[in-house]
């Protein structure tokens, strides 16, 4: 008679007929199936995280591109402005150490005007010729000038035209505008119709003694005929 073997499996036998993918521990094993696709979903989440966002690198992109835009319109407003104001402001007269000096003198009359002159190192000349054509009140302070002078020494230089009003220096401009009426008065070639004629404004009393000279490059001068503020 056979002995009946148990039915029952034993541990050993389960293990040997249980079968085990190759390459894949227990460890691993546990791993699989909806644990690991968990991983995988967390992995691809951190990812798309660690992108920068297109949306907010194009807004970026488009202020940054408006506050140029801006920048560069400010700049070239400012140097319009800039170039306005040059080409309508006073005119310089020219660099002469005799002119710095005379901005700082006293001159109401004759007496004053020969002194400042003569501590200008300045000497007159009747190369230099002019007159002033217009002088009227703007305002309650100020009046405005206008005139021409040309040297006949050096008749393409422009001249400096130095003012005093109740005996203080109110105006330093220079000669830059043509005048070919007055070239051809006083002989002069085409070019030096060029830098004749002049104008400015400055504060003024009503009938405070006005005193102008024209100054050369060369340190010489002349004196207009004395008016009064109107």
């Amino acid at each position: 008679m056979q002995k009946a073997e148990p039915h029952f499996r034993t541990d050993r036998d389960l293990m040997q007929r249980s079968p085990r993918a190759p390459g894949l521990s227990s460890s691993a094993a546990t791993l699989a199936g909806p644990d690991m696709r968990a991983v995988d979903g967390a992995s691809q989440t951190a990812l798309e995280k660690s992108r920068p966002p297109r949306r907010n690198s194009t807004r970026r992109k488009v202020r940054i591109r408006r506050w140029g835009i801006w920048i560069i319109g400010g700049a070239v407003a400012v140097s319009a402005f800039a170039l306005v104001l040059w080409l309508t402001g006073p005119v310089s007269a020219p660099l002469n150490p005799a002119i710095t000096i005379l901005a700082k003198a006293t001159v109401s009359d004759a007496t004053s005007l020969m002194a400042a002159v003569q501590t200008a190192g300045l000497r007159g000349t009747p190369n230099v010729r002019g007159a002033i054509e217009e002088i009227k009140r703007l305002d309650n302070e100020r009046v405005a000038i206008k005139g021409w002078a040309a040297d006949a020494a050096a008749s393409a230089s422009s001249l400096a035209i130095v003012a005093f009003a109740g005996g203080n220096h109110v105006l330093t401009t220079a000669t830059n505008g043509a005048r070919a009426d007055i070239a051809q008065m006083l002989g002069l070639a085409d070019a030096s119709a060029a830098n004749i004629s002049f104008q400015g404004a400055f504060a003024c009393k009503t009938a405070e003694k006005i005193v102008v000279i024209a100054v050369t490059s060369a340190r010489t001068y002349s004196q207009f005929r004395s008016l009064v503020c109107p």
